[in-house]
This record gives C-alpha cells, sequence and structure tokens, in this order.
C-alpha cells in the first residue's frame, strides 16, 4: 500500500490521509472494473495549458474557470482591438483619396484647383483624427506597459505612421 510520509513531507496528515483514500478507492474501482471503457483509456492526459506557469498554475487554473482576465491581459485585448478600428480607419481613407485622385483626373480644369483644396483638406483633417486616436492609444499603451507582468510583453508606442503603413495595400 502506501509508504509513509518522508520526513520533511509538507503536507498535512489530513491530506494525506485524503490522499490515501482516493488512491484505495480508485486501487478497489479499477479491480472491479468500474474505470474500464471510459473515453481516453490507456491513453495520455493531454497536456495541461498551465505547464509553463510553474508554481502559478493553480492561480491561472483558477482564473480561467472563473473567466477572470487579469487587468494587464484587458487592457492587451483592448489596445489589439482599437489598434485594429484605427488601422481600418485608415485604410478606409487611403482608399477614399485613391478614388479622389481617379476624379479629380477627370474633373474640367476649371473645377480641379477647388476640388483638389477640398481633397488635401479632409486628407488632412483624416491624418490629424487618426494621428489623436494613435495618441489615446499610446496612452493605453503606457498603462499596459506599467501593469504588464513582464518585460517580454511590453508594447511600443504606435505611430500614425506606423498605422498607415498597416493600413496600405501590398504593392
Amino acid at each position: 500500500m502506501s509508504q509513509p510520509p518522508a520526513a520533511d513531507d509538507p503536507r498535512s496528515p489530513r491530506l494525506r490521509r485524503i490522499e490515501r483514500g482516493v488512491e484505495e478507492r480508485l486501487a478497489r474501482m479499477a479491480e472491479a472494473g468500474e474505470l474500464s471503457g471510459l473515453p481516453g483509456e490507456g491513453k495520455p492526459f493531454p497536456p495541461d495549458a498551465y505547464d509553463a506557469a510553474g508554481d502559478r498554475w493553480a492561480a491561472f487554473h483558477l482564473m480561467s474557470n472563473a473567466n477572470v482576465i487579469p487587468t494587464w491581459s484587458e487592457l492587451r485585448i483592448g489596445i489589439d482591438r482599437e489598434h485594429a478600428e484605427i488601422v481600418a480607419r485608415a485604410r478606409a481613407h487611403l482608399a477614399w483619396a485613391e478614388r479622389r485622385r481617379r476624379q479629380l483626373r477627370d474633373l474640367p480644369a476649371d473645377l480641379i484647383l477647388d476640388e483638389a483644396r477640398r481633397s488635401r483638406d479632409r486628407d488632412a483633417q483624416v491624418r490629424r483624427e487618426i494621428a489623436d486616436a494613435v495618441a489615446q492609444l499610446n496612452a493605453k499603451v503606457q498603462r499596459f506597459n506599467q501593469v504588464a507582468p513582464v518585460d517580454s510583453l511590453q508594447l511600443v508606442p504606435f505611430t500614425a505612421e506606423r498605422v498607415f503603413e498597416e493600413a496600405a495595400p501590398p504593392c
């Protein structure tokens, strides 16, 4: 049966009794065939998603079961979502600007200057709005970087130029 606990065993006597009782019950069930034919019989357990967490595996497991998301993780989800929205807005603006350039080529000469000025003004306005949105996003990035549990999770602040590069159609 079970061996006596080692002198350095940190478990309490009560916990050791419970473990012994569980082991004995499982052995009786196995002998009686109650554990035969169950799904996955004879196969190894699937890998634990929290193996890399080390001593913190229990905390991650409890948070996962309770649908609790750490603050830094919630911030990252929001940052990713907001970044995608800004890139989508920049992509739509670039598509508008391309359509507008094509329209300007076909305008009569007497309308081109006014329409080109309106297009430049609208382009400048949207680019300012996107730059403002990026600045607001970077405030969230700064907050995320303050609460991220490890340096490797730190985010580099965004720039409007980088957003427009991401939004540009592939060449």
